[in-house]
């Protein structure tokens, strides 16, 4: 119990804040993605809360300590976690054995939301080294979310 705490910490400190400095500080991401948040809002107010919401986030991911790095060294800091975590995980199903825990649910929803297809990122290619991880994560998309259109990457790069 104690590695699986220890283990969601990382990722919610780490990884997570990473994923969201690719989301919403990279300016090519929040125009693909959380820009659209904001799309039913009222026009005369609509670019406001888009402003208001990337600056607050942003200022966020600066507080979290991990936007405090060097360009890329956020990238550098959440490699290592996801280093951490595929030696974890090595050949098991689940990150603690052959049952999943909620070291699982907090790894595979970072995990999941970095591989998505949909967003171009440098996370994303430092991801995708670890074999280990990607698999899980179809893994676990065909195992919770069956009727998802979720492509496994080696049929995606394949394609």
């Amino acid at each position: 119990r104690a590695q699986a705490w220890a283990f969601e910490r990382m990722i919610e400190h780490h990884v997570y804040w990473a994923l969201v400095g690719a989301r919403w500080v990279d300016p090519v991401n929040f125009a693909k993605g959380p820009t659209h948040f904001f799309d039913g809002a009222p026009a005369h107010l609509r670019e406001k809360l888009r402003e208001d919401a990337q600056f607050r986030v942003a200022e966020n991911y600066l507080l979290s300590g991990l936007g405090r790095h060097a360009p890329d060294g956020d990238l550098e800091l959440a490699a290592r976690s996801l280093f951490a975590l595929s030696v974890q995980l090595a050949g098991r199903p689940y990150l603690f054995g052959d049952k999943p825990c909620g070291a699982d649910a907090t790894a595979f929803g970072a995990l999941a939301g970095i591989l998505t297809p949909f967003f171009a990122s440098s996370l994303r290619e430092r991801t995708e080294q670890f074999q280990n991880l990607t698999e899980y994560v179809d893994r676990m998309m065909l195992q919770y979310y069956p009727d998802f259109a979720w492509t496994p990457l080696r049929e995606a790069v394949a394609a």
